[in-house]
């Protein structure tokens, strides 16, 4: 088998925790490719620091290196047929897939919840002012 790690030719935007965005963002040296790995994502080009393959370039998860990756592997040659990887079980899909809609209706709801504060703090402002006001001309 022979990928290597450590040389990769793709640049990416990471949010806060270090981890890409998905596939925004993703450039691959020699322009777009049409290469997807199992996470559904555009894969990056590296090349192997094998010592059976030394620099020969290979397609690979983009999040590999950071440990959440789905093992795609295949060469960018096409010589040999890819590494097979473990399918991503059905359950674990249904479970990523309730656990993102979880995180979307939370997110709607602290929106809503920032809507109304923000709400809140506006008419008390408003009410606030117009009660300095009063007190001040009824001097």
């Amino acid at each position: 088998m022979g990928g290597g790690e450590k040389s990769q030719s793709s640049s990416s935007r990471n949010n806060a925790a270090g981890r890409p965005y998905g596939n925004k963002g993703m450039r691959n040296r020699g322009g777009k490719n049409g290469v997807f790995c199992y996470c559904g994502l555009r894969t990056v080009m590296k090349h192997s620091t094998t010592a059976e393959n030394p620099g020969r370039a290979f397609y690979g998860c983009p999040n590999y290196e950071y440990g959440i990756h789905c093992n795609f592997f295949r060469w960018a040659d096409g010589c040999e047929d890819q590494v097979s990887a473990a399918p991503i079980p059905l359950e674990v899909l249904h479970e990523f897939s309730w656990r993102m809609t979880s995180l979307e209706s939370d997110v709607k709801t602290v929106k809503m919840m920032t809507m109304m504060l923000l709400a809140f703090v506006v008419t008390f402002g408003v009410c606030l002012g117009f009660s300095l006001l009063g007190f001040i001309f009824n001097k």
